[in-house]
């Protein structure tokens, strides 16, 4: 189990290095570079981060060496019972004494054996750290995701408007989806999302959303499902719990979900009008300020 933490430990630290590049980079390619290609060295450095394999190289870049095992928590031995005292007997011919050569068993200690004291090393201690560390923020997204699929199941109400349904079968016949797809309407919902890695679901927030906002809405969503953007989500997810202990990977996480969400409005643009990108845009940033409003009043 050390080997492969400390192989999780240079693997991390190299893919340190990547990813600072490419958040300096970043700002400065991206005037002239669509979102694109951030997106996917993101995937491939989350894909890199998963392979516990360290591909060995004349002059490694980073090469760590184990540490050393030491005791980190160490218990005193208990002491042992006082042995009750024996009653007298009459003494016996005293034995011949054996010279060191002749004795064979080591004279006992006095009061018996003493038991030997209880410590915890290194190797014992960092494996259970780590394991805790995975754990609990994969518990924390876990139980937020069922419980949100259970509200889902509760509130939510499939949308019945047969233009909202007619336009949803269009984008889906346009965009090339056979997969079968809902609109659902749901209180609670900050703003329009879409769950479901293999069957998607377009949540709409209550009071739902009319005309040309959501026929863009609609269109958005359907290119994340195209795209595959829930499974990529979920590659980065596991990437950052597995290192856990790396803030810079976290930090890989909210960028890439940026650029994410870049290149998909980037692929939802393709072959509009200028006139319909600007509509576009305002229908975005609409629903952006209603979903800071509705977390807002939430949270309060």
């Amino acid at each position: 189990m050390m080997d492969f933490l400390m192989t999780l430990a240079e693997i991390t630290l190299t893919m340190s290095a990547v990813i600072l590049l490419l958040l300096a980079l970043g700002p400065l390619l991206s005037r002239r570079y669509a979102a694109l290609w951030r997106y996917w060295a993101w995937l491939a450095v989350a894909v890199r981060l998963l392979i516990p394999v360290n591909i060995s190289l004349p002059q490694a870049p980073v090469r760590l060496s184990p540490p050393e095992d030491r005791v980190v928590l160490s218990l005193p031995a208990a002491e042992p019972h006082q042995a009750s005292p024996v009653p007298a007997v009459p003494s016996a011919p005293p034995e011949p004494v054996a010279t060191p050569a002749e004795r064979t068993d080591p004279a006992p200690a006095e009061g018996g054996a003493r038991p030997a004291a209880r410590s915890l090393a290194l190797a014992d201690v960092l494996p259970w750290l780590w394991l805790s560390g995975a754990a609990v923020p994969a518990l924390w997204h876990g139980i937020g995701y069922l419980r949100f699929r259970d509200h889902v199941r509760r509130w939510g109400r499939p949308v019945t408007d047969p233009a909202a349904v007619d336009m949803l079968e269009a984008l889906r016949a346009e965009l090339g989806i056979a997969a079968p797809g809902e609109l659902v309407e749901c209180p609670g919902v900050a703003g329009p999302m879409m769950t479901g890695l293999l069957r998607p679901t377009i949540l709409l927030p209550a009071g739902g959303v009319d005309g040309e906002a959501l026929w863009f809405i609609l269109r958005h969503e359907l290119t994340h499902f195209r795209r595959r953007d829930i499974g990529y989500k979920l590659v980065l997810l596991c990437a950052a719990l597995v290192h856990w202990f790396n803030p810079l990977v976290w930090i890989m996480l909210r960028a890439a979900e940026g650029d994410m969400e870049r290149a998909c409005d980037d692929d939802v643009v393709k072959g509009l009008s200028r006139e319909q990108r600007g509509r576009y845009g305002q229908t975005i940033v609409d629903a952006l300020r209603q979903e800071r409003k509705t977390r807002k009043e939430a949270a309060e």
